[in-house]
């Protein structure tokens, strides 16, 4: 389905009508979705369905993506940078031992449900999060608030330490100095939602999501289609510019290029494959946006499993991988990693040069561990083209070594699902992406022991490393700060529970009438600012 995209708007409720009308998908019908001419829809398609639209429980880039559009958090990272600057607080106020958080509200907000946004909904969120039947993997995040222990433990009813004196303010009192607490209620973790809606939804509140943000959810039909449309009470004026966003879920990376190259989708990704005749042809070249993304693409091997509870294993899967390789088949899109944090990561260690590539010395490591010939592991990757062409080439790489892989694809949601389950999967392909600029956010929220069952997926522990990150947390001084995780970096990739493979350069491509798109290095795009012109030609190979 195409449609022309022209500059300016319809009204979200004739744009509502319109949509029922067309899809008998309101009325329990097919889920057709034609959107009505006019309309401006940004159209985008993915592989993979949305895990969750509950900020308490999305923690991946494609719920992030869509969480932001719905909800509103304190404070949020410019739309092409990191730096913090207000979302619905006005100001807020640090104290000098980085212990109390002071922030204000703009008092315009409210959920699309009609209601205006108060500090307590940020309270109850923050609880919600902090509450073990949510089962969130931020919960993390807000332990050092005062208070939360006893409320995690079911010993209080609430966190003493988050006070609403008033319907705009908003106290935080930690237990200990924390200088990135400020960064941690960027996350949609930490995001408003209304307390009687998610209390009616209870776990189905991601079906149901209502929040404060530039858009509300229309339909979601699983792994099929996601439909946005512009929230016309948002608080910001004039914003968001499209009308809509539509989502077409399935979407292989092969077919989503074919979409784009018929104007069928906006913007896309670059398939490997096309990739090299794209950056030769100027028209293509010129419609392309990069980012150098704070993340870190790796093999994880779970350290409660045998062979992987054998550092010499470890060590050898590390010597056994060619990483030079792999950035050559993204068509040198990433830069071959060396250790656990991203080049563009402040406190990145230079000095830390990580593991050659050396089959021979991957084989005798093997040798003395004394794994069989026969051991045959299945290695766990999601079920898109460019992390099967990367898995064939790490499969390559291990029988090299002696090592017969075989290769395991899943869908995003089920993957993430499984590697969190203890003694479930040996050897899986994973990546990362800082949800804020500190060494903290990969040392400590992958690899310490209070992540197991969370984000530390290899179940890795090191009493040393745990030591270094406590540590350095409560640091504002960054020469000391940067230190210890430096320190700790060491100490994991001795240990080797990962195999550090690529930190991606992320491309993408847009139809020449997509305006204002920009690409953040922290965050998903956010879409309130993008536009559409008239459509004046697409995007052709030929």
């Amino acid at each position: 389905m195409t449609t022309k995209h022209i500059t300016g708007g319809l009204c979200v409720g004739t744009l509502l009508a319109l949509i029922c009308a067309a899809a008998s998908a309101c009325s329990g019908g097919p889920p057709q979705f034609e959107l009505p001419p006019g309309a401006m829809v940004l159209r985008l398609a993915e592989a993979d369905d949305v895990p969750s639209l509950d900020p308490a429980v999305g923690y991946d880039t494609m719920s992030w993506m869509f969480e932001q559009m719905l909800f509103n958090t304190l404070v949020r990272y410019g739309d092409a940078n990191i730096e913090l600057e207000p979302d619905l607080a006005l100001s807020w106020e640090v104290s000098a031992d980085a212990r109390t958080f002071t922030f204000h509200l703009r008092g315009d907000a409210r959920f699309t449900s009609g209601r205006a946004v108060a500090s307590a909904d940020f309270k109850y969120s923050i609880e919600r999060v902090l509450r073990p039947s949510t089962r969130s993997k931020g919960m993390e995040f807000f332990r050092g608030i005062d208070g939360a222990g006893e409320f995690v433990d079911g010993k209080a009813d609430g966190v003493r330490g988050i006070e609403t004196p008033d319907a705009q303010t908003i106290i935080f009192r930690l237990t200990a100095p924390d200088p990135l607490f400020v960064h941690k209620l960027s996350m949609p973790f930490a995001a408003a939602i209304p307390r009687e809606v998610a209390e009616k939804w209870g776990e189905d509140f991601s079906q149901h999501a209502v929040g404060s943000g530039p858009f509300k959810l229309l339909r979601w039909i699983g792994g099929q289609r996601i439909v946005l449309v512009r929230n016309p009470g948002y608080h910001v004026a004039s914003v968001p510019r499209l009308d809509a966003v539509d989502m077409l879920l399935g979407v292989n990376g092969e077919l989503e290029w074919l979409k784009f190259e018929a104007g069928e989708i906006d913007v896309a990704t670059i398939p490997p494959a096309e990739f090299p005749y794209v950056m030769k042809t100027p028209a293509l070249r010129a419609l392309t946006l990069h980012k150098t993304d704070i993340r870190v693409q790796y093999l994880g091997m779970n350290c409660e499993m045998w062979p992987f509870t054998d550092v010499r294993v470890r060590r050898a899967f590390n010597y056994a991988i060619n990483r030079e390789k792999l950035v050559k088949l993204l068509n040198g899109r990433g830069v071959a990693a060396r250790g656990i944090l991203p080049p563009n990561l402040p406190g990145f260690d230079p000095a830390i040069k990580g593991y050659a590539y050396d089959p021979d010395k991957a084989r005798r490591l093997l040798e003395d561990a004394r794994v069989p010939r026969e051991y045959a592991p299945e290695l766990w990757l999601r079920a898109d083209q460019t992390a099967l062409t990367l898995g064939q080439s790490i499969q390559q790489d291990l029988a090299l070594a002696g090592i017969n892989v075989a290769l395991k694809p899943l869908a995003w949601g089920p993957l993430l699902e499984a590697i969190r389950q203890p003694r479930t999967v040996q050897l899986f392909q994973m990546g990362w992406e800082a949800d804020f600029p500190d060494p903290d956010n990969f040392l400590n929220v992958l690899l310490t022991r209070r992540q197991w069952g969370a984000n530390n997926d290899t179940f890795y522990y090191d009493s040393r490393v745990d030591a270094l990150v406590d540590e350095a947390a409560p640091i504002a001084d960054l020469t000391r700060r940067y230190e210890l995780y430096r320190q700790a970096e060491r100490i994991v990739m001795d240990d080797a529970p990962w195999v550090p493979l690529y930190n991606p350069v992320s491309y993408v491509i847009r139809q020449p009438w997509v305006r204002d798109y920009q690409l953040n290095p922290l965050r998903p795009t956010r879409f309130e600012r993008v536009r559409l012109a008239k459509r004046t030609g697409q995007a052709q190979r030929r």
